[in-house]
């Protein structure tokens, strides 16, 4: 059985490293067994006391913690257990009850480049509940003129030594704005194999292209560049640096929650009531 020390250095392990814990419970009159599934690596501790109550809680844990949407879920065993299952002990026990809580990382989205576009989407960012990080080699675009926020935290570096001193993780959401195409791709050199949940790249399809053939041609995985959203954003026609800020937020938002980016009124615009 894990203790409750067990447990809290568990879920702040998992936290630290940008990953999502899932802490796993009977409902069951006196029941104190735990599992605890962490997001990509599987089972890191405790048991529920069967190894096949385990591996259906282990599924059902994965799938949760892939669902940004999911906290805590109940679910009878009988909702939950699969075909090959269904003719073990398990079945018969159509009462027993599964709990899922689900600890989450907080959400760490770093922008490389301070100007006009970098600095509207940190304000769109702080609207969503982001922690907010901001490199620019120019002191002048890393200061509080630029960013009053005082909960976004800046970094006056350049591009490489700056991501070079933060730990990016599953919970990272990377947005390359800086005032170049040069600057552009030294950052994605830098993160393209780093484990980020989001990396999007600001610039035309024709440059954007350019970038992608040439770091084809040095010998970065195609899958890797396949992860990149470039150009970067959902296309709404954005023109202003706010616009490009939310485009670029929307975009996010779907990667996180799942979607179709389509507009929800499918038929066209809602008709007057007569």
């Amino acid at each position: 059985m894990l203790s409750a020390a067990e447990i809290s250095n568990a879920i702040r392990k998992s936290l630290g490293d940008g990953r999502s814990l899932a802490i796993v419970s009977l409902l069951e009159s006196g029941a104190r067994e735990r599992l605890l599934v962490e997001e990509g690596s599987g089972p890191v501790a405790g048991t529920l006391g069967e190894k096949i109550l385990d591996e259906i809680a282990l599924r059902q844990a994965i799938k949760l913690i892939a669902d940004d949407r999911q906290e805590i879920a109940v679910f009878g065993i009988g909702e939950i257990i699969d075909a090959a299952q269904k003719d073990s002990d398990l079945s018969s026990r159509s009462d027993l009850r599964l709990l899922f809580e689900i600890s989450r990382p907080p959400l760490q989205l770093i922008i490389c480049g301070g100007g006009h576009v970098g600095q509207a989407v940190a304000k769109a960012a702080r609207l969503l509940d982001f922690n907010v990080t901001v490199i620019d080699d120019r002191t002048e675009f890393a200061s509080r003129d630029k960013f009053p926020d005082p909960k976004i935290d800046l970094i006056a570096e350049d591009f490489i030594a700056g991501l070079e001193s933060l730990k990016i993780t599953p919970a990272s959401h990377l947005v390359i704005v800086t005032r170049g195409h040069r600057h552009d791709e030294i950052c994605l050199r830098q993160v393209i194999d780093q484990p980020a949940r989001y990396i999007g790249m600001i610039g035309s399809r024709r440059r954007t292209t350019t970038i992608r053939q040439r770091l084809l041609k040095e010998g970065i995985p195609p899958d890797l560049l396949h992860r990149v959203h470039s150009p970067i954003g959902l296309d709404i026609g954005a023109q202003t640096p706010e616009e490009i800020a939310f485009a670029i937020m929307a975009e996010i938002v779907l990667v996180r929650r799942g979607g179709t980016g389509l507009p929800k009124s499918s038929e066209g615009p809602m008709i007057k009531a007569r």
